[in-house]
């Protein structure tokens, strides 16, 4: 069985590198707009497919829109990341 994946980062997971792409003002204002937006432990069913497709965006993945809650916090722990690193 053959599988296909493409890995991108933002940043290297051992800090030995930069950012290998940067992420725009509008994709930034988004992110930032939907995190604030995220109380406490449970999404909108709008802010989860907001979050996976600006996941989707900024890493290059293709991953579907889940109710599956590791993978939910998986995505938003990700994007605090991101988030994290532009505002540092």
């Amino acid at each position: 069985m053959k599988i296909k994946a493409k890995v991108s980062f933002t940043r290297c997971p051992i800090d030995k590198w930069d950012r290998e792409r940067e992420i725009t003002n509008d994709q930034y204002t988004i992110l930032k707009r939907l995190l604030d937006s995220v109380k406490g432990d449970r999404l909108k069913k709008d802010q989860n497919i907001g979050l996976t497709n600006l996941y989707n965006e900024i890493f290059g993945m293709r991953k579907e829109v889940s109710s599956c809650n590791s993978c939910v916090a998986q995505i938003v722990n990700d994007l605090k990341k991101v988030l994290e690193s532009y505002e540092s």
